[in-house]
């Protein structure tokens, strides 16, 4: 191994083991969040070339920058008590030392995320300086370049605000803790399980990708990283089904997004909300439950009505049971169930994912193949890889501390908000619809965290004013965050899956938007009523509860059946309206025991019964089906 690859390695190690350290030993905050900092600036520079067309030239400068940045957290924590206190005038050395931490935040960004979400942050930072140029409700006062770089490079409220604190905190002991479950052969568990329960019918190839992305999927915090692990193992079966290219890359481009919002093992977004709200882990876990399987069970309507109308043939069957896949490798289950029975006794994120990897490593060794034993080489590969797979993240989430200080510098959030109760006249509906719309523009090009860390702070505020629940109003906006990466026309998921299946990416979009559409209304069964909030448990009464889930399983079922147009047979145009109607209905004003309240659904069970006794006529009759 060759020098450069030596440090690349070690840096990637103590890169993850200071996030280690400090889950065990309480370090200052200023402290564990510069020194995370200072890793960032030297793998990103390192790692991630500035331009492959410069030869060796570009690691001389990738070099020299990672120096620069390293040296911008060495000056900060050189004589650190009297820095913070300079923050709102600092001193010529640390102005120009903020100005490079800043200028090369934003590099790292550009590297490592992409150039719109860079055009997006520069645009913020400028947005920052010339402020009285902007129109109407948007203008502010403009702070000048001293002002900037005291509250983006010494302070909290910028590179080393709560973005990075969770970064540092707990999605890199999560990513870490994926990737050792990987190195000890869980995702081969993962697999095996959902194609050994997928089933023989024209529906199990669908049902079988959708359990797939649930399983698989990680806490990488990007729909696309689960969808592009998923594609190439499950389009083959998806194909011998019938599925079209740009519909298997639809399906599971659907999928993957679902698991970033699966419990207990999400992506960053969960973090931001759990130290926004200031509430435990174990309390984010609780809301996104019932919300999340809601989620799989509109999709999993539309995959068993879908195989229905198009006839898909039945995968064949990899000759294992559930139970023989559990008794060869259901100790990879040991781990995670160690994690959850700690959350849920209030232990810290950070405390619990530690037993959880100490988990993983002790019953690697109950597997048979010694290939998955996780002995010292393959925990440090692991760690390795784990940082590696972390690195994108971390950068996005330094950067995006940037974009949060502009907003409490600027109280940007406040103005949107104003915005947003403005147009909407302080109506709920149409402000719940108002920060669907804020949160697809802005989840067009950006990854999911980036978009919920961009929107929440636009929209809760309004959607507090409105009269919703602080909690509600942030899983409405981590929820449209997350649809946000399927929605055409840009579709980050869908166009990964099409770029493997060789399906159409325009087409790969909107199967995808199809197959989440009953996904869509979601958000608003839980914000949309108080009735709906008992979805999120918090507060909630059982009778409540209970009715809420009934209400919302309807809604989507007869949501789906109103999409595909297809139940015993093809529907017709009015009863497909119907349906659809009803679902809309019964989202906005849910089921109670009054006549009104059961109406839509009365009407829509009428519509499915007609349906059905319409075409058992037929088939005794000898027609053929429609």
């Amino acid at each position: 191994m060759r020098l450069p690859a030596i440090v690349t390695s070690a840096l990637y190690v103590g890169f993850v083991a200071w996030s280690l350290y400090g889950a065990v030993v309480p370090i200052e905050t200023y402290l564990f969040r510069m020194v995370h900092m200072g890793f960032i600036f030297a793998l990103a520079l390192l790692v991630f070339p500035f331009s492959k067309k410069l030869g060796p030239w570009s690691r001389w400068l990738d070099l020299g920058l990672a120096l620069l940045g390293i040296a911008t957290i060495v000056y900060a924590l050189w004589d650190m008590d009297k820095f913070i206190r300079r923050s709102t005038l600092p001193n010529p050395t640390d102005f120009a030392m903020g100005i490079v931490a800043i200028l090369l935040l934003v590099e790292i960004s550009r590297r490592t995320v992409d150039t719109t979400f860079t055009l997006v942050l520069a645009g913020f930072l400028l947005y920052a300086y010339f402020g009285q140029y902007f129109p109407g409700p948007l203008s502010h006062k403009g702070y000048d370049l001293d002002r900037i770089v005291g509250h983006m490079y010494m302070t909290l409220e910028g590179i080393f605000g709560v973005p990075l604190s969770v970064s540092v905190s707990f999605v890199t002991l999560f990513v870490v803790y994926g990737t050792f479950m990987d190195a000890a052969g869980a995702g081969t568990f993962w697999l095996e399980l959902s194609l050994a329960v997928m089933g023989r019918k024209a529906s199990s190839a669908g049902r079988g990708a959708l359990i797939t992305t649930a399983l698989l999927g990680g806490p990488q915090g990007s729909g696309v990283a689960t969808t592009m692990s998923v594609t190439p193992v499950m389009w083959p079966i998806l194909r011998k089904a019938g599925y079209r290219a740009d519909m298997a890359a639809g399906l599971i481009a659907a999928g993957g997004i679902g698991a970033v919002i699966s419990p207990p093992l999400m992506g960053a977004a969960a973090f931001l909300i759990m130290q926004f709200l200031n509430v435990a882990f174990w309390d984010v876990v609780i809301m996104v439950t019932v919300p999340t399987l809601l989620y799989y069970v509109g999709t999993f309507f539309m995959v068993e009505i879908e195989a229905r109308k198009y006839g898909f043939i039945p995968p064949e069957t990899t000759g294992k049971s559930a139970w023989a896949v559990m008794r060869t490798r259901g100790h990879h289950l040991i781990s995670l169930v160690v994690l959850i029975i700690l959350l849920g006794m209030g232990r810290s994120p950070e405390d619990s994912a530690i037993w959880a990897l100490l988990a993983t490593v002790i019953t690697s060794f109950m597997s048979r193949d010694r290939n998955e034993w996780l002995t010292p080489r393959r925990i440090f590969d692991a760690a390795v890889e784990g940082a590696r797979n972390m690195l994108p993240v971390a950068g996005l989430l330094a950067a995006a501390g940037m974009i949060v200080g502009v907003f409490s510098l600027t109280g940007l959030g406040l103005k949107v908000s104003s915005l947003i109760m403005s147009l909407s006249g302080g109506d709920p509906l149409l402000a719940l619809f108002l920060a669907m719309i804020a949160s697809f523009l802005v989840g067009l090009s950006l990854p999911i965290t980036a978009t919920y860390i961009m929107t929440v702070v636009m929209v809760a505020p309004a959607l507090v004013k409105v009269g919703l629940p602080m909690h509600v109003a942030h899983m409405l906006a981590f929820y449209f965050a997350v649809l946000s990466e399927v929605s055409p026309p840009v579709g980050l998921s869908p166009s990964a899956a099409a770029a493997v299946t060789g399906g159409n990416p325009f087409k790969s979009m909107m199967q995808a938007w199809k197959y989440s559409l009953p996904a869509f209304l979601v958000p608003f069964l839980f914000a949309a009523s108080k009735e709906g909030a008992n979805l999120l448990i918090i507060d909630a009464t059982w009778p409540g509860f209970i009715l809420a889930c009934v209400n919302s399983t309807a809604c989507l079922f007869f949501l789906s059946i109103g999409i595909v147009g297809y139940f015993r047979g093809r529907m017709n145009g009015l009863e497909r309206v119907v349906l659809i109607a009803a679902a809309c209905i019964m989202t906005f004003d849910p089921m109670d025991l009054s006549i009104s309240g059961i109406a839509p659904a009365t009407i829509s069970l009428l519509v499915v019964g007609l349906h059905v006794r319409r075409f058992r006529r037929q088939a005794a009759t000898g027609q053929s089906r429609a």
